[in-house]
């Protein structure tokens, strides 16, 4: 028989068996990452995952990509988990104690200060992140796009797990794994994935946008499907749990529903909010609809393209204003 061929097919025969000793449990979900914290990055930035509690995970590497297209597919950050078991809450950490001294007690954490990292993790622009299984090491600094392509060129028997990121405008730069996130401005500070939604690749599991602090969304710059619960919980489960997030936006005086809407958006308003305007603008700032509500409202959305809208409600007292998604 022929030796290189023998060769090849022990190392496709060990590479299976690395593989097959992994449990189909052990898979690792993106959770939360926070890229951009209000005023300095350090040392509040971080990046959660999830999986089945108490699971050791070996041979798992959590990897930021660059996206930039002169320097696309470059491992900007690797952070191993060999040997990492997850916590009874189903939670791992990576983050500097610098600004996180007090986790929930049942959440593994991967202190960045380990890597030599004090909490800077990940630039602001275009950026994948990216949980991947490999036999073989995933290094830092390395290329592992170098013809640009938008395909991630990995060592053999490497296996992505979960991916996600955004891009900032540039036409030509590259999002690794499939899911893009976009929100009504700007590039996300932040984004969670959605408690109930446990699929991998899945741009519906996530919504983001930007931070006004350590843990409050920006309501003028978040994705359509931003709940009125969300925020951010480091080492805790993220918000909301186990709550409907049809209401993109409830106060006392208003509720907008449902998001994404399909052919009506309902808006409803407190009796005593009276002579209001409503406005609706795409995201090129085109004023698309203008009319008065008085106590509610329908509005028909039927006729609007698929995408992102900016919902501006306004009294002689009281402005309200959100972003809300439509789709067919």
């Amino acid at each position: 028989m022929n030796k290189t061929f023998l060769r090849s097919a022990c190392m496709a025969l060990a590479i299976a068996l690395v593989l097959s000793a992994q449990p189909l449990s052990a898979q690792l979900l993106l959770n939360e990452v926070y890229v951009n914290p209000p005023g300095s990055d350090d040392p509040f930035e971080f990046i959660e995952l999830r999986g089945t509690p108490g699971t050791t995970l070996n041979n798992i590497y959590v990897v930021v990509f660059e996206g930039d297209s002169a320097s696309a597919g470059n491992s900007d950050l690797v952070i191993p988990l060999n040997q990492v078991t997850i916590g009874s809450s189903g939670l791992i950490l990576i983050c500097s104690t610098l600004g996180y001294p007090i986790i929930n007690a049942s959440t593994t954490v991967k202190d960045t200060l380990v890597f030599g990292i004090p909490g800077g993790i990940v630039e602001n622009g275009n950026t994948s992140f990216v949980v991947l299984f490999s036999p073989l090491p995933i290094l830092s600094g390395v290329d592992y796009d170098t013809n640009n392509d938008g395909v991630l060129d990995l060592p053999t028997g490497a296996v992505l797990q979960d991916a996600v990121g955004w891009n900032n405008g540039d036409q030509t730069a590259h999002i690794y794994g499939g899911v893009s996130l976009t929100q009504s401005a700007g590039t996300p500070d932040a984004a969670s994935r959605f408690y109930s939604n446990t699929t991998a690749f899945s741009l519906a599991a996530w919504y983001n946008g930007d931070v006004t602090d350590q843990g409050t969304f920006d309501p003028l710059e978040v994705s359509g499907n931003m709940p009125a619960e969300g925020a951010l919980s480091p080492g805790n489960h993220n918000p909301p749990n186990n709550v409907s997030v049809g209401k993109i936006f409830q106060s006392a005086n208003l509720e907008v529903y449902p998001n994404p809407c399909n052919e009506l958006l309902q808006i409803k308003l407190n009796p005593g909010f009276s002579d209001a305007q409503i406005k609706i603008y795409d995201l090129q700032g085109k004023l698309i609809l203008t009319r008065s509500i008085m106590g509610g409202n329908i509005t028909e959305v039927n006729d609007f393209r698929e995408g992102l809208y900016f919902l501006e409600i306004a009294s002689a007292t009281e402005r309200f204003s959100r972003v809300f998604s439509v789709t067919h």
